[in-house]
C-alpha cells in the first residue's frame, strides 16, 4: 500500500536542506552560488528577491533583554518594524497575518531571517525589558 504523499513534510524537508547549502557556502567563505539561489526563488517566487534585498541592508536584527529573553525584528522594505518570534515562524507583518495558510506559511521577513541566520549575518542589538515587553504583547496581540 502506497503511503499519501505529504507536500508539506517535503517543502520542509527541501527548505532544510537548502538553509544547510547556503549556511555550508557561508562558513567555507565561499558565495552563495546561482544554483543555490535559483533553488531559493523555486521554492519562494514571490518573497525570494525582496528577503535577498531585506538581507543586503542587513535588516534582521536579534534583539536581547537584560533578563534574557530573545526576539527578531526585521525591518521591512518600507523601514517597519516587524517583530518575529524567536522561533521564527511567526511575523507581525500584514502579509503573514492575512495570508497565513497551508499553502502559504512564510512571508518575506520569515525567510529573510531563516536565510540571515544561514548566512551568519544577524545583528545583534540589546534592548531594554520595556521594549520587549512591548514587542512580545504586539506579538501576542497579532495573533489573537
Amino acid at each position: 500500500m502506497a503511503k499519501e504523499f505529504d507536500e508539506n513534510r517535503w517543502f520542509n524537508l527541501a527548505v532544510r536542506g537548502l538553509l544547510t547549502e547556503i549556511e555550508k557556502c557561508c562558513t567555507s567563505k565561499k558565495e552563495v552560488t546561482e544554483d543555490l539561489l535559483a533553488s531559493i526563488h523555486t521554492l519562494f517566487p514571490t518573497h525570494s528577491v525582496t528577503a535577498l534585498d531585506l538581507i543586503d541592508h542587513q535588516s534582521v536584527s536579534l534583539l536581547t533583554s537584560p533578563s534574557g529573553r530573545k526576539i527578531y525584528s526585521c525591518l521591512g522594505s518600507l523601514g517597519t518594524p516587524y517583530v518575529i518570534c524567536y522561533t521564527g515562524f511567526t511575523c507581525t507583518c500584514p502579509s503573514f497575518r492575512h495570508n497565513f495558510n497551508i499553502e502559504n506559511l512564510w512571508c518575506k521577513h520569515l525567510l529573510a531571517l531563516q536565510l540571515s541566520l544561514a548566512m551568519g549575518v544577524v545583528q545583534q542589538k540589546q534592548v531594554t525589558e520595556e521594549i520587549m515587553m512591548a514587542m512580545l504583547n504586539e506579538l501576542v496581540i497579532c495573533h489573537e
